[in-house]
This record gives structure tokens, sequence and C-alpha cells, in this order.
């Protein structure tokens, strides 16, 4: 039986387009003076930090605001540095796809409390983390029930980017033109991503052994570090095996000495800051480890068995597309050994810990 990830998967393009054409953004614009703010507090739990990390670089770079990213139990236990920020120029912004958890329900409660304004995120409306929130963002992706959450997490991937370039545009910091440009990629990077399901879905056919791994390691750089966090995390959350992440400066800084014939590594190449040094990892990693994948997002494809060639989206640097790819891979994978990616697993802890309200 197809499992309901697929179809969440697929329901992407048709969600994300949507998401572009709504006027949530342009709202909130008017009704908030963003070009006030020079610094943003991101406080989320799994998926949804994972995107926040992805997302920094485009509010540093297009927008000059200072990035902060919490988990809840960051900014409850240690927010001594945050009662030092000024108010007026601080936005914190509260996600979670549910909507529903504890933790992030008690920061945006812990932050009205220090007087900071909150854009509240969530897929689900009528929740406490919509209500809770001075302004409010719904992904508009629908309701996604499954553990490992895919068009969620694209949906508001794209939403935080949007969010940052109109108030860069708003700052004026960035031209209409580069605006345009961005939109225009980032509608590309939509359509592109029935190719990337189908290059990532042969490359799990022809592999199919990865799928009986114990254990893996992704390694990122730049903006996809962020989503080399997130594509580990949907990898252990399906095949449900241990998976640990790098970024690629720190790799051969203690790492490497763990590379064997049994290491499973996945890398993502794009064309940022580091790549000189990433093809020089891959490059030994190709004598070194049993299994080796690289998510290639550069302007040259490569025509090789590890490869999985994603579309060159520059200003991006493909983040949506990498993304999706590792959706596909945590959907597939479990699935060639008869498993449901979304089967129970220590499900209890959840209530043990109140993750949820």
């Amino acid at each position: 039986m197809k499992n309901i990830m697929w179809d969440y998967i697929n329901e992407e393009t048709d969600k994300l387009m949507d998401l572009l054409d709504h006027n949530q953004i342009d709202q909130f614009l008017k009704a908030y003076d963003t070009t006030t703010i020079s610094k943003v507090i991101f406080v989320a739990s799994g998926s949804s930090l994972n995107i926040a990390t992805v997302a920094k670089r485009f509010y540093e770079d297009v927008a000059q605001i200072e990035i902060r990213t919490y988990t809840p139990f960051e900014f409850l236990g240690h927010s001594k540095i945050v009662e030092s920020f000024d108010r007026a120029a601080t936005l914190v912004v509260a996600i979670s796809q549910t909507g529903t958890s504890s933790g992030t329900v008690q920061s945006i409660e812990r932050a009205k409390e220090l007087g900071f304004t909150v854009l509240s995120m969530t897929e689900r409306k009528e929740t406490q983390v919509e209500q809770l929130g001075d302004y409010y963002f719904n992904f508009l992706s629908g309701l996604e029930s499954c553990n490992a959450k895919t068009k969620g997490v694209s949906n508001s991937l794209t939403l935080l980017i949007v969010l940052a370039i109109s108030v860069g545009k708003e700052k004026g910091l960035i031209s209409e033109e580069l605006f345009k440009a961005y939109i225009d990629e980032i509608t590309a990077s939509i359509n592109d991503i029935t190719a990337t399901i189908k290059a990532t879905k042969k490359w799990t056919e022809n592999h199919q052994d990865w799928s009986t791994i114990n254990q893996f390691l992704v390694v990122g750089h730049g903006t996809n570090y962020g989503s080399a966090v997130e594509g580990a995390l949907k990898i252990l959350e399906t095949l449900c095996v241990p998976g640990s992440v790098c970024e690629i400066g720190e790799f051969s800084h203690g790492v490497h000495r763990t590379m064997t014939n049994a290491s499973n590594v996945m890398l993502i190449q794009t064309e940022e800051y580091g790549q000189e040094v990433m093809e020089k990892t891959i490059d030994f990693l190709s004598g070194t480890v049993g299994r080796l994948l690289v998510v290639n997002a550069t302007s040259e494809p490569v025509q090789d068995e590890r490869y999985i060639n994603v579309a060159y989206r520059p200003l991006t640097a493909s983040c949506l597309n990498i993304t999706v790819a590792f959706q596909v891979l945590a959907t597939a994978l479990p699935e060639i050994n008869g498993d449901d990616p979304n089967r129970p697993m220590n499900n209890d802890l959840t209530k043990i810990v109140n993750t949820r309200v």
C-alpha cells in the first residue's frame, strides 16, 4: 500500500503555487512596520527549527537582520540575553506545524510577558500557537497527518524566504528587479519539484541496498547546512536508524576519523563558499566509505550513479529541491524493506514529556 507521504510530496507543487499567490505577507507588511526590525528570534523545534536555519542567510544577507534561533527549551531556560534585546526592533517568530507544541506555546507566552511582538506560524488554524501570536501566517500546505513532515516543511521554508526578501525590499535593501529575480527563481524551483521526485525515486530504485544501512552521516554547508540537518532528521525519523550531520568545514576536524568501508555518507554539493573543500572531500570519501550519495545542485550535472542532480538555482542555493530530494529518500527507503515510514516507534515518549498541548 502506498504511504500517505507520497500524496503529500506530490501535492507540493500546487500547494507552493497557492502560497506564492496568497496575500498574507502583503497584509502583514501593511499591518507591521518591518523596516524597524534589526533582529529576529526564531523559536521552533524539529523541522521548523531546521527551516529557520536554512532561512537565516536570507534574513542576514537580503534584509540585514540579525538572526537568533532557539529551541523552546533554550528560549525558556536561558533567556537572560533575550531580556536585553530592544523590544521595538526585535520580532519573535514562533513556528509549530501542528500548532500544538507545548514548548512553543510556553515560549510565546514568555515572549509576550517580556514585551516582544510575536509572529506565529502553523499549518493548522484554531490552535494555541495561532491564537497567542500578535500576527499569524498559515503554511497553506493543508493538514499533514504523518510523523515525518514534507509539504509543510517545503511551504514553511518558502514562506520564510519570501518574507525575508519582502522585508529586504521594504527596507530598500534590494531592488524591485532583484526581488522579482528571487520570486522567478522560487517559481522555477517549484516547477523543478516533479523532476527532483523522479530523479530521486530512480536513484533509490537503483540503490536499494541503502534501505539496510544501520547508520548514516549527512554533510552540507552554507545555506544548505540547515538542509543537511533536515535531511538527516527525515531519514532517521522514517528509517529509524541513527543518523548524524556535519558542516563541511568541520568534517575534517575529527569526524573524518570515523570513516570506514562501513560508513554511509550523503553530501550536499552547491556553488556556495566551501565548494572546493566539498569537492575534495567527495574525492576522498569515494575511495574510503562503503556507500556515498551526493545531492548535486551545481551548474554542472554529474553523470555518476552516486549522484542525484537537482536544478541549479543560485539565488536560493536550490534549497527547496534539495529538501524535496531528502523527503523522497526518507519515504522510499523504508518501503523497500516493507516498512511504513510512519510506523509507531517509541511513541510513548511524547506523552511522557508532554510534547503536545
